[in-house]
């Protein structure tokens, strides 16, 4: 089925209309419009950290991922309206990245002001207005488009306990208390979330794509666009894929997909933060079990169009620098655009790469042991990355990562042209965590194999 960015949307567009509960005294917050929802709930949250740490603590954190995509951004949105507004219980939806870097997504922009937001995003509550609490005073946590609570968020917390997850990643088998803990493959974590909404949970992963979509639909603000439930898919004759099929929502996907595609206007250091997420990873194999910071960014354009001459080795090292992580993955996206005999510009074949730095840096130095070098996590790494039979990783010659010699002096790297383009950073975040953790047999019982030193340090 072709993506439909209405099941990326379809809570976050005026779900607040869907259901309109009674006000009463004892929830103030209850409002009639999302924009207005997020402000209260902001500024509730807000005053209830600086002021009053008990009542703080009662209050539920919903968080997508810290790659801030539209997904995890309606997910997180949704879930935390259906527990303040249908279960009354206080929670506030907090976009895990700073505030500057909301306009990183021009899709996310395009969207939020379909859903009536205001042009400064000032109703949502962002990383940068909670970063002067430390430790967090807020202990609940609920978790969307993601299953793994974030080290910085437990950090002198102890108290710190996630009580929900929604997720559509591979399942980390954390959290068996939570509830709802609904974690299966699925197109869009906002199925999920509009299925516990009250919407029929389909069987298959698809399926509740679809009719979370058709379900939510008639209420989201292209209601007077389509047709109604009945005549978009009828009983004795359904069409999964008639709500893809309306002009209205056509014409969404195209200029979603566009703003998405769009990112001529980025350089190296916004790509490589736009969308990006981080792990800690344990390494048992090694003296001590030392933990090491990994990041993977996703780039939705070639490495040549943006990382060249030195661009993406300078960026690298400050972003890895400034996160303080070891291990950092480039995973592109793109298409190559090719001229048919008319001389027009065509889409051509869907393509991936990765260019993968271990950084001689902080992390390191601090770890400070003797027998864990930028040498054997390369060792590591590339033999377990080129074991998988999933990815089908192939050296690329024609990048010369480093020319610019930016990169620290015992800093690793090596890039690759990946065989297997439906391989996403679902498939290689789990990946990585097998290899550097040492529970891969890829990692672990590989035959050593002589290969040129072509693309490496």
């Amino acid at each position: 089925m072709p993506k439909n960015p209405l099941r990326r949307l379809s809570v976050a567009l005026r779900l607040t209309e869907a259901y309109q509960p009674a006000e009463t005294a004892s929830t103030p917050t209850t409002s009639t419009s999302l924009s207005l929802f997020l402000s209260n709930s902001k500024a509730a949250f807000l005053k209830d950290v600086k002021e009053d740490r008990a009542k703080a603590a009662k209050w539920t954190v919903v968080m997508g991922n810290e790659a801030g995509d539209l997904d995890s951004i309606a997910s997180s949105i949704a879930y935390a309206w259906i527990q303040s507004e249908v279960n009354k219980k206080p929670a506030v939806p907090l976009i895990q990245i700073e505030r500057a870097d909301l306009n990183l997504r021009a899709e996310n922009l395009y969207a939020l002001s379909l859903a009536g937001l205001s042009e400064t995003q000032e109703e949502l509550l962002t990383l940068t207005e909670i970063e002067e609490f430390r430790p967090f005073p807020f202990q609940k946590f609920a978790l969307v488009d993601h299953n793994h609570l974030g080290d910085a968020f437990t950090l002198d917390n102890p108290k710190a306990e996630v009580v929900a997850v929604v997720d559509h990643h591979q399942d980390e088998g954390l959290y068996q208390t939570a509830n709802p803990r609904v974690i299966s493959p699925c197109g869009s974590c906002a199925s999920h979330v509009a299925a516990l909404y009250g919407l029929k949970p389909g069987g298959k992963a698809v399926q509740t794509d679809r009719d979370s979509a058709l379900s939510i639909a008639p209420k989201s603000t292209f209601s007077n666009s389509i047709p109604p439930p009945s005549a978009l898919s009828p009983i004795d004759h359904p069409n999964p894929d008639a709500l893809y099929e309306v002009p209205a929502i056509q014409e969404l996907t195209k200029t979603l997909d566009e703003k998405k595609a769009d990112v001529s206007h980025l350089g190296a250091m916004d790509l490589l933060r736009r969308d990006y997420k981080e792990y800690t990873h344990p390494l048992f194999w090694a003296a001590g079990q030392p933990s090491i910071k990994a990041g993977l960014s996703t780039v939705p354009a070639r490495l040549k169009a943006w990382g060249a001459d030195g661009k993406l080795e300078e960026a690298a090292v400050a972003w890895m620098e400034r996160r303080g992580i070891t291990v950092l993955g480039v995973l592109t996206s793109f298409r190559d655009v090719k001229k048919n005999m008319l001389g027009k510009n065509t889409k051509g074949k869907h393509k991936r790469e990765m260019a993968w730095i271990i950084l001689d840096g902080t992390q390191l130095k601090q770890i400070n042991n003797e027998a864990l070098t930028t040498k054997i996590l390369a060792q590591k790494l590339w033999k377990g990355l080129e074991a998988n039979d999933e990815i089908k990783v192939e050296t690329y010659k024609k990048f010369p990562l480093d020319k610019a010699k930016k990169l620290p002096e015992k800093s690793k790297w090596k890039v690759y042209k990946q065989g297997n383009a439906k391989a996403t950073r679902k498939t290689i975040a789990p990946l990585l965590k097998d290899i550097l953790e040492g529970s891969s047999s890829a990692s672990t019982k590989v035959e050593e194999t002589t290969r040129a030193p072509v693309q490496e340090q």
